[in-house]
């Protein structure tokens, strides 16, 4: 490979160490996450004469989703307890897009080290033999 595409590769490279501490920025936040959502939902409530039945607006609630490792729970909340938990998903939120963008990165990091590893390969001073043969 020439010269020039490996420094083109090893800039690359610095470009994506400095993209990382931005990336990184939720994990040194302090406050405190759940791993859940709040959010409004809208539903019927079954009565046969209530407006919601014969195609009128439906009823709202807010809803806390927790998220547990064996399963979902649902909790109805008042709007106070939603906006007391809603700074805490938002965090947990913000924290897990940058787990999947440092992931990404990684991905991407190691795809560049193995280009530049190749670029940087020599066969100088093995037998002719040994050249034939290819290299990991």
């Amino acid at each position: 490979m020439e010269p020039d595409s490996l420094a083109k590769l090893r800039q690359a490279l610095r470009t994506k160490l400095n993209s990382l501490e931005p990336m990184l920025t939720p994990a040194f936040e302090r406050e405190p996450l759940l791993p859940a959502s709040v959010h409004t939902s809208r539903h019927r409530c079954g009565k046969p004469w209530c407006h919601c039945a014969n195609g009128g607006d439906l009823h709202e609630a807010v809803r806390l989703q927790i998220r547990f490792e064996d399963g979902h729970s649902n909790r109805c909340v008042s709007e106070e307890e939603a906006a007391f938990w809603r700074p805490r998903t938002d965090a947990y939120r913000r924290l897990r897009k940058a787990a999947r963008s440092v992931r990404k990165w990684q991905k991407e990091v190691l795809e560049l080290l193995d280009k530049i590893e190749r670029a940087r390969r020599s066969v100088e001073g093995l037998s002719e033999e040994d050249r034939k043969r290819p290299l990991r």
